[in-house]
């Protein structure tokens, strides 16, 4: 029963590292393989269940507010020097914040707990 407990704490901390890999080392890549074990680890119960589904809805979340608002308001702005100034610090301070959930949230699957975000 022990080994079990261990392996489910190390497949928190591997969805937990895939999402921090996702912002910071291989974008696309750890996203998809954070997908595949999102299709592939459905049936998983307890906390590693919530571990997955947090990196994989931070992910997203991340995706969306990191990219596609800032495309879309640039777009969509007639000013672009202004826009792209403001859009600059806007995704420095989220990309900023998402790491910051993440490594909170990689030291919470370390130490067998729920993620807090």
């Amino acid at each position: 029963m022990r080994e079990h407990t261990s392996k489910g704490s190390q497949s928190a901390i591997v969805y937990q590292s895939l999402y921090l890999m996702n912002l910071l080392l291989l974008p696309g890549l750890s996203f998809l393989f954070l997908l595949w074990l999102f299709i592939k680890n459905k049936q998983h119960k307890g906390w590693q269940r919530i571990h997955l589904y947090r990196a994989m809805q931070l992910s997203l979340l991340a995706g969306i507010f990191i990219a596609a608002i800032p495309l879309v308001i640039i777009l969509i702005v007639e000013n672009i020097q202004a826009s792209l100034m403001v859009m600059i610090v806007y995704v420095v301070t989220l990309h900023a914040a998402f790491v910051l959930i993440g490594m909170l949230n990689i030291a919470r699957a370390m130490a067998k707990k729920l993620p807090l975000f």
